[in-house]
């Protein structure tokens, strides 16, 4: 198995236990408007450690792993946006980030 194919298949390990404990999680908020998830289990570490620490560990540091390990896209502008900031379409070459009023 190659080191990229390793990283494939931590990413979609490690993303599957999120979905699994966020359907938890809306499970437990609406309990009465939710079915049990037919998606089988994940392991005890996936969801006792896994899950917990990534839940715990700041978003800075998440990112700086991601970066050392290679797991993110390439290519891409460094903070494009900040978190939390709504996307929106990339301004054309010059333009100073006031509407354009066409008469």
């Amino acid at each position: 198995m190659t080191g990229g194919e390793l990283k494939r298949r931590l990413r979609r390990r490690s993303e599957y236990a999120l979905r699994l404990a966020a359907l938890r999680d809306v499970g437990r908020r609406y309990p009465n408007r939710t079915e049990t998830s037919a998606l089988p289990p994940v392991g005890l570490f996936w969801r006792f450690v896994f899950v917990p620490l990534f839940r715990r560990v700041p978003w800075t540091y998440k990112r700086q792993a991601m970066r050392t390990f290679r797991m993110t896209a390439r290519g891409w502008r460094e903070d494009a946006r900040r978190f939390g900031e709504p996307w929106r379409p990339p301004a054309p070459n010059g333009h100073t980030g006031e509407p354009i009023h066409r008469p």
